[in-house]
């Protein structure tokens, strides 16, 4: 008996999917737009068109900051006179402008087709401390950010003769210490204290530490040293208490005052001579 045989199946070639010709041309439109656009930018990047005038600086907030100090700090940051503007980076010059002493914040802007555009925000002066013949400006973290030029003409100032005082300068800090007391003193006026005077003249020497003077002539009162434990600055309201209580009805005839409060004790003080008969 002779059986049927089946004929075999040809096995399916999988389909391969064409790309039409109309998406081929696509595809290469797309390349040729991509590569002409790069090439434009690259074109704009070398352009003299766009290059920062050597006049194009636009400055606002620096009051405390010179104006050749802004732009050595900008050219180091790539935006000096000539350079592009479509390739600088605003970062990198906004950086090099928050590393000037008295900048706290600094912001860039291109202005097309020459222009740059740097807004700065200046720090704010709290005290002025006089080391010498040099007044420093010092803001609210005790940063010494700028030489006074007449801006701390109504701020509290701070003649500090200490013989390692001597070092400081523009770009250094107070210690915290010295910051806290020097705010606390500074703030009080001669009212507050019941006095006479017509100003309070803070000092710190190494022999007394801090001293206030009440000017024109008259007491002159001695705060101490301070350290961070054993004589903080949380001292300085009661001295200031003390001081108030031994200036009552006695301001003319005192003529210096040691304020070293313990106990019920506030400190100890020097009359003035008795004016002879």
């Amino acid at each position: 008996m002779t059986l049927p045989v089946r004929g075999s199946r040809r096995p399916r070639r999988p389909r391969v999917a064409r790309v039409s010709a109309r998406r081929r041309s696509t595809r290469i439109l797309a390349l040729v737009v991509l590569v002409a656009a790069a090439a434009s930018l690259y074109g704009v990047s070398v352009s003299e068109a766009f290059a920062l005038r050597s006049d194009g600086f636009e400055v606002s907030g620096a009051r405390l900051t010179g104006s050749d100090a802004v732009r050595a700090a900008a050219e180091r940051g790539g935006g000096g006179p000539g350079a592009n503007l479509f390739a600088l980076r605003t970062d990198a010059v906004a950086a090099q402008l928050e590393g000037l002493p008295a900048v706290a914040e600094a912001g860039v802007r291109v202005a097309l087709p020459d222009r740059l555009i740097l807004e700065l925000r200046e720090r704010e002066p709290i005290l002025v401390w006089v080391v010498g013949t040099r007044r420093l400006l010092v803001d609210v973290e005790g940063f010494l950010f700028a030489e006074d030029r007449g801006t701390g003409a109504a701020l509290p100032a701070v003649g500090d003769a200490r013989a390692a005082s001597a070092a400081l300068a523009v770009g250094g800090r107070l210690e915290p210490v010295d910051l806290a007391v020097a705010r606390q003193l500074g703030a009080i006026r001669p009212a507050q204290l019941g006095s006479s005077a017509a100003s309070l003249v803070l000092a710190i020497s190494d022999g007394e530490g801090y001293t206030m003077d009440a000017a024109p002539g008259l007491w002159r009162a001695v705060f101490g040293i301070y350290t961070a434990t054993l004589r903080p600055p949380t001292l300085v309201p009661q001295q200031v208490q003390c001081l108030t209580s031994l200036l009552a009805g006695r301001e003319p005839r005192v003529a210096t005052v040691y304020l070293a409060p313990a106990g019920e004790r506030c400190g100890t003080f020097v009359q003035r001579p008795a004016p002879a008969p």
